[in-house]
């Protein structure tokens, strides 16, 4: 017996479908589609004029037994052919083929029958008429005469579709026993003529973008395994996802399903459900118990909206592991801990698994804690910070760094087969200072070039080139001498603290830590007055003075300056100078902060002058 579990699980936010209008006679279906079909051809034949053609015809069109001005019966049947491109990928929910008479002598006894016919000439003729293949519908009675006709060929045209067929011709005739009979005959309305009115649903497409637990979908082995946490943690149990996508977009009723069951026993079927969001990934979680470690499972999805269901798409496979490594790697390196190590060159460090039998690779860092693994744009192992076992359960080895002098503590874990992470160990290490010597000519000036000259610093051989940044700015990189020297000219154009971070690289792939040589420049202007000295008590209130700046940079065109932290003022300056008018309305302490405007709009670093106006 085939067992099968059913699990309904929230997906996602169902996708919002605006209402669909009800178009003719149609069912009211969510999703459906309604179009007239294109109709490539019609035409009547005439039984009189049995070589003639009567393409697209105007006025009436004649149907069954008729007679002319002179009495002379004739016999006509009507033929139309549609195009169905339209509908490719869709299911035909429902058709009706539209006719109105214009004249009828009998619509009580009508039984006017329509065939399905081979695809033939597009106006054929009496004696060059289409091969009939079936009936597929009949314009039966009314009470109405005459009267707008339909029939139902909604089995035809889903038929059609069905057999992959582009196109669908019929035939419109009395019954043979009736159609010489003039009382039969009738007369239809060319316009607006044959039409073919079908409302369609586009079947889903087969999904897509299929993800175990956010690893790729595996149709050949090796599959990918997955980890699977206690059932304590619901929350983080894995997911299976997939992008469901539909021609009808917004569809109001869109579900997805997953079928998961193990390999060896396929009657054992878990059914996975919930609302899908159309376009967009759409995931379930594996509900907690549900998977075995070490056990080989099969998934795959499918998708309904109200009317259709998708194929299944591809099969992935997994593999569930529920067992994380359960001790932390062993570190072994050249570099010792628990003594200075000179630096230089870079340390060999290996990991080993502590024994745990399926560790894969290996994660390490000098920042702690590790960085969260994300398996969306490839696998993790193969990215900066992860070394590969050298055999599932061996160790991997790597080339490193310290970032810094003095203690440097790596961070290390391991990893199984399903990015599983066991806890971390440290591995901390003391290095010498092996920071470049930076030293500079003359005395730096604001504004001014400066050069600066770099040597190895100690314990450092074969030095190739520096990288350096002057203000934290774009990294910067020049070549190294023969004996390791370079010199470089960096602008100070901080108005106060300037920095040039340096590093040495040495061929042996050493990289030394950052070198920081600083300057701060005063540039700030001069205050003087002689009516409010500077920290002291000065004229009173309404009394009228001035203040003298100055600044000896060049390039000063203005002072930027407010009183009392208020709204900022600018004077221009004249040769670095200038005179800002003042007049106290009150007594009591006050300030003037004042900073150099230079041409470019830089502005430089600003002085605040404390006065204190007298009481009156």
């Amino acid at each position: 017996m085939r067992r099968i579990r059913t699990v309904r699980l929230l997906a996602g936010a169902a996708a919002v479908a605006t209402a669909a209008a009800t178009l003719l006679a149609a069912p009211a279906t969510a999703g459906t589609f309604h179009q007239d079909l294109t109709r490539s051809s019609w035409s009547y034949t005439d039984s009189l004029a049995p070589d003639t053609s009567h393409g697209d015809p105007g006025g009436s069109v004649p149907l069954g037994a008729w007679q002319d001005d002179a009495g002379a019966t004739h016999l006509s049947r009507v033929y139309a052919s549609f195009d169905l491109g339209s509908l490719a990928g869709r299911h035909a929910v429902v058709a009706h083929l539209y006719a109105q008479e214009t004249d009828a002598t009998d619509c009580a006894e009508r039984n006017v029958e329509v065939w399905r016919t081979a695809d033939g000439p597009p106006n054929p003729t009496w004696h060059r008429a289409p091969r009939e293949i079936e009936k597929i519908g009949t314009f039966g009675a009314t009470d109405a005469c005459p009267a707008d006709l339909g029939v139902d060929l909604t089995s035809a045209v889903q038929a059609a579709l069905t057999a992959g067929r582009d196109r669908l011709s019929i035939e419109l005739r009395e019954p043979l026993s009736a159609e010489k009979q003039l009382a039969h005959g009738r007369q239809l309305d060319a316009q607006p003529g044959l039409r073919l009115d079908v409302g369609s649903n586009a079947v889903p497409d087969t999904p897509t973008q299929l993800l175990n637990d956010e690893q790729q979908c595996a149709a050949n082995a090796p599959y990918p395994y997955i980890g699977v946490p206690p059932s304590t943690t619901l929350g983080f149990q894995p997911t299976l996802s997939a992008v469901f996508s539909d021609a009808d977009k917004n569809e109001s009723t869109f579900s997805a399903e997953f079928a998961l069951w193990p390999v060896d026993h396929p009657d054992q079927t878990t059914v996975l459900t919930g609302d899908a969001i159309e376009g967009a990934p759409t995931a379930v979680h594996i509900p907690a118990g549900t998977l075995t470690g070490g056990v080989t499972y099969a998934w795959h999805t499918r998708v309904s909206d109200d009317l259709d269901t998708s194929d299944w798409s591809t099969t992935c496979y997994l593999v569930a592991d529920t067992q994380r490594p359960d001790k932390p790697p062993t570190v072994t390196s050249t570099y010792q801990t628990g003594a200075w190590n000179p630096g230089g060159t870079p340390m060999q460090v290996t990991f080993g698994a502590n024994g745990v039998a399926d560790v894969a690779a290996y994660q390490y860092s000098w920042s702690s804690p590790l960085g969260v693994v994300d398996t969306r744009d490839g696998d993790p192992f193969d990215g900066t910070g992860f070394v590969r076992a050298d055999s599932l359960g061996g160790s991997g080895t790597v080339s490193l760094v310290p970032p810094n002098s003095g203690p440097n503590t790596l961070t290390v874990a391991s990893y199984d087969r399903a990015y599983q992470r066991s806890d971390s160990t440290t591995y901390t290490v003391d290095v010498r200072d092996t920071s470049p010597v930076v030293a500079v000519d003359g005395t730096p000036q604001y504004g001014s070039p400066v050069t600066v000259h770099l040597a190895p610093g100690p314990n450092v051989s074969d030095v190739d080139r520096y990288t350096y940044t002057v203000n934290g700015g774009t990294e910067q990189t020049v070549v190294a001498n023969d004996d390791g020297s370079a010199t470089v000219t960096a602008d100070l154009d901080s108005p106060g603290l300037n920095h040039i971070d340096v590093r040495s690289h040495s061929s042996n792939g050493w990289i030394s830590p950052v070198k920081t040589w600083s300057v701060t420049f005063d540039t700030s202007p001069s205050v003087a007055s002689d009516t409010w000295p500077e920290y002291a008590t000065g004229a009173g209130v309404g009394v009228s003075g001035t203040f003298t700046v100055s600044s000896t940079l060049p390039g000063v065109v203005s002072f930027g300056y407010a009183f009392d932290w208020g709204e900022p003022s600018v004077v221009a300056a004249t040769d670095g100078k200038a005179t800002i008018q003042y007049t106290p309305e009150s007594n009591g302490g006050h300030a003037l902060e004042v900073y150099a405007i230079l041409s470019d709009g830089t502005q430089l670093s600003s002085y605040t002058y404390y006065f204190t106006v007298a009481d009156q």
